[in-house]
């Protein structure tokens, strides 16, 4: 059986080329064909826009500038560390190469409608495929392009916002009623995908808990110049908190502090902190797997240090509306604990350790529910 699956990548994002891996690499182990419909993301910068693309909502005038000026910006922040950035994204190539099952590109929304495809199931895969903020058509992620009568499911999608705005929910209920399972990331959205379709969805983990802790180190990458013992800060957004919490967390605990770049530009010199710049999706993995603690504000932050068992703090932003992706994964597995609120006093370092017998316990039997969930929803159950 083949199975085609649209998802976002290659928009130079760990979280985002990792589920993406993960979600063809275990369908492929369970002995399906799968493979990643390579459509570029509106924020690649290979991505053409067309009439076709055009955003499906109206946008306030602040969301059309800002979306007007992030390509100058990205090519503006870019000039520094020039080399050390092309590295990086080289390695994010390189890992695809090697380990990913992808199809010819489709740099525009009028390439992906006008091709035949030969899936049997066309499957929307995770992260924030369905964000009505996406500047420009949600359509290629509900699968408007999959032939009639073809098998459309969904594994892991996320709506990245806790509601959906009114004059997104006609269109986001005709869509949602083609599909014949509904697997979603967030608990928050099983509730989203019946108040405005009537469809029952299922929550299930995000595609990088389908594969282990063992699986993962055969992607993984050695990065000889750091040592062991290490605190490891990966932000998704800049934070002053996370840092001044690392710092606080790495004199009790005597670590050196690691940080993973994801953009070079707002980083400062800092003797007290080793920066790594050029990590590809093979290196962040074994950074993860190598840190003797880990402090992040990312949702796949959150999740690969749950996967590698490691001691961790989230911190949430304290003016972001929603921050459910990450309380919905904590709370499932009995660490919210574990999620601190940006500004909020430091914890002691006898709240450092971990232990995860019984988180473990519950990630094995939701994994097993997952994997459940996708291979019914495949088999038309």
């Amino acid at each position: 059986m083949k199975i085609g699956i649209i998802t976002i990548l290659k928009v130079n994002n760990y979280g985002a080329e990792l589920q993406a891996y993960a979600t063809q690499a275990f369908l492929n182990k369970l002995g399906y064909n799968a493979e990643i419909i390579d459509y570029l993301f509106y924020k690649n910068p290979k991505h053409k826009k067309t009439v076709l693309s055009k955003p499906l909502f109206r946008y306030s005038f602040k969301k059309r500038v800002s979306e007007f000026l992030y390509p100058i910006l990205v090519k503006v922040r870019n000039l520094r560390n020039k080399a050390t950035i092309k590295k990086r994204l080289l390695r994010f190539d390189e890992f695809h190469k090697l380990h990913s099952s992808i199809s010819k590109t489709y740099r525009t929304v009028d390439e992906l409608y006008n091709s035949t495809f030969d899936y049997d199931v066309f499957l929307t895969g995770s992260d924030q495929v369905w964000n009505p903020g996406i500047y420009s058509t949600v359509a290629p992620y509900f699968l408007d392009f999959a032939p009639e009568g073809k098998l459309r499911i969904s594994y892991a999608a996320s709506f990245g916002v806790s509601d959906i705005p009114n004059d997104c929910v006609r269109l986001y209920r005709s869509y949602l009623s083609k599909y014949a399972a509904i697997g979603v990331r967030e608990n928050s959205a099983v509730d989203i995908v019946k108040s405005i379709s009537g469809k029952t969805a299922t929550w299930v983990l995000d595609p990088t808990f389908l594969l282990t802790k063992e699986e993962w180190l055969e992607v993984s990458n050695e990065i000889h110049s750091v040592a062991d013992n290490f605190l490891l800060v990966y932000e998704l957004i800049p934070c002053p908190y996370i840092m001044m919490l690392s710092q606080h967390i790495a004199n009790c605990k005597n670590l050196k502090i690691v940080r993973i770049c994801q953009d070079s530009a707002n980083i400062k010199d800092d003797d007290s902190v080793i920066n790594v710049l050029d990590a590809g999706p093979s290196e962040f993995l074994y950074l993860f797997s190598k840190a003797s603690f880990v402090v992040t504000n990312s949702f796949h932050g959150t999740a690969f240090s749950v996967n590698f068992n490691k001691p961790f703090y989230t911190v949430l932003p304290i003016h972001k509306q929603n921050n459910s992706r990450q309380q919905s994964l904590l709370n499932l597995l009995g660490l919210m604990d574990r999620c601190l609120i940006e500004g909020s006093e430091f914890p002691g370092n006898t709240s450092f350790d971990i232990d995860y017998t019984s988180a473990n316990n519950i990630l094995d039997i939701e994994r097993k529910k997952s994997i459940n969930f996708l291979i019914n929803s495949i088999n038309g159950r």
